[in-house]
């Protein structure tokens, strides 16, 4: 929201973070923030809609008040004392981005709102790095009915911004929740979105979606929508001399070895490293056995075969520090998309047909895992590094502080997709 300052009423004076903020009459603890420019993520907030406080994002601590409150529908008040970055907040936003991923589909690599998403945004500001496996959740098919417009509820949070534009700035009335507990999901007053006879197709849902649920089908498949830019990871510090090379390995479990391209993609860089690692398995060489007393292993792609489950003890084994190397493998992304489908029995139906057309698994092919499942369901991960793929900057900063006996501060810098 722009402010006008000059056309204001101020009518008090608060404390928030320290900072002494002005807040117009009328205003809310978000107002006072965002017209002052303390950064504060939200989800279902959206200016000109009215607020349901639903997402939880945008709790604050107000000094007196013996729980975190909503800032956006709190008014704010002379002489209140807020607090927007306390370590138990910052913890409290990582779990509901966390809680919000696991409880929907989330590929980031493949939604049309990947690099533009307030979801993914939230998963870089707080940090979020994995996503642990929550409840299993419905999959309710993709509604693509309607002639320009399309709905996604596994990639919906339920913020309700789009049933509330409908409601409040078209007055359609073409949205709706229907639904219980982990069930709820967004309907229209049509068996389908195109037989709804309410929508006008004026496409003010479209913008107001936080994530890729509803989604001009037009722009999505041109690949036209805007990406916000991620800060560029800053320069590894100096390295020190070493005491001797680091052995590094790469495992390659499946998936698209994008991850093996970024860290190509490396250039020169590769050759500052180069006289400091000693590359004992990877595709990258010929090794055919993972060796013992393996320094660092960079693990790409999801565990989906018995071979991946075997392959990735025996990583775990033999290495001191172990690296989950972009999406699949932290939390199953494109690998898991199968899962998506009937899983291992549909992949198997459709592939391999034995004595009368009975699924039967090619001989010297791995057994494929009834669920694909991210590393840390297997073993236990060091350090995860989410994207698809991950930057090559930040596995620049990343390898240059294992060379140099650092943990990477990787703050701000990791991101979904």
């Amino acid at each position: 929201m722009a402010y006008d300052v000059a056309m204001e009423a101020i009518a008090a004076t608060l404390v928030i973070d320290g900072r002494q903020v002005p807040v117009p009459e009328g205003g809310t603890l978000l107002d006072a923030c965002r017209r002052d420019g303390i950064p504060l993520p939200s989800l279902c907030h959206m200016d000109g809609l009215t607020d349901v406080a639903s997402c939880r994002v945008c709790l604050v601590e107000v000094e007196g008040i013996a729980q975190p409150v909503p800032a956006c529908v709190t008014p704010a008040r002379a002489g209140m004392r807020v607090a927007t970055d306390t370590p138990g907040l910052r913890a409290h936003r990582r779990a509901v981005a966390e809680m919000l991923f696991a409880g929907g589909h989330h590929v980031c690599a493949f939604c049309a709102a990947s690099g533009r998403c307030e979801l993914q945004e939230l998963g870089r500001l707080t940090g979020l790095d994995v996503v642990r496996a929550g409840p299993e959740i419905p999959r309710w098919p993709v509604d693509a009915s309607r002639a320009r417009f399309a709905l996604d509820p596994g990639r919906c949070i339920l913020c309700t911004r789009c049933v509330r534009a409908c409601s409040e700035l078209e007055g359609a009335h073409a949205l709706g929740v229907t639904g219980r507990g982990f069930r709820s999901r967004i309907a229209t007053d049509g068996a389908t979105w195109g037989e709804s006879r309410a929508c006008t197709d004026c496409g003010r849902c479209v913008p107001a979606c936080p994530t890729g649920a509803i989604f001009d089908k037009a722009l999505a498949a041109q690949g036209l929508l805007p990406r916000t830019a991620l800060p560029p990871a800053p320069g590894p510090a100096p390295l020190p001399a070493p005491p001797g090379r680091l052995r590094l390995a790469t495992v390659w479990l499946g998936g698209c070895s994008g991850c093996h391209m970024s860290l190509l993609d490396l250039d020169g860089r590769l050759l500052d490293l180069a006289p400091r690692i000693e590359l004992v398995y990877s595709p990258l060489n010929d090794v055919k056995v993972y060796p013992g007393g393996v320094d660092v292993c960079l693990v790409e792609g999801a565990v989906a075969t018995d071979e991946d489950t075997a392959l990735l003890a025996l990583v775990r084994a033999r290495t001191r520090l172990l690296v989950a190397l972009g999406d699949c493998a932290v939390t199953g992304n494109v690998t898991a998309m199968r899962d998506g489908v009937g899983g291992a029995a549909a992949v198997r139906a459709r592939s391999w047909s034995g004595a009368g057309g009975v699924p039967d698994r090619e001989p010297g092919l791995p057994a494929l895992l009834d669920r694909v499942v991210p590393l840390h369901e297997r073993v236990d991960v060091d350090l995860s590094l989410p994207g698809c793929p991950p930057r090559a900057d930040l596995l620049h900063l990343v390898l240059s502080d294992l060379v140099a006996g650092r943990h990477p501060d990787l703050e701000g810098l990791l991101r979904f997709g």
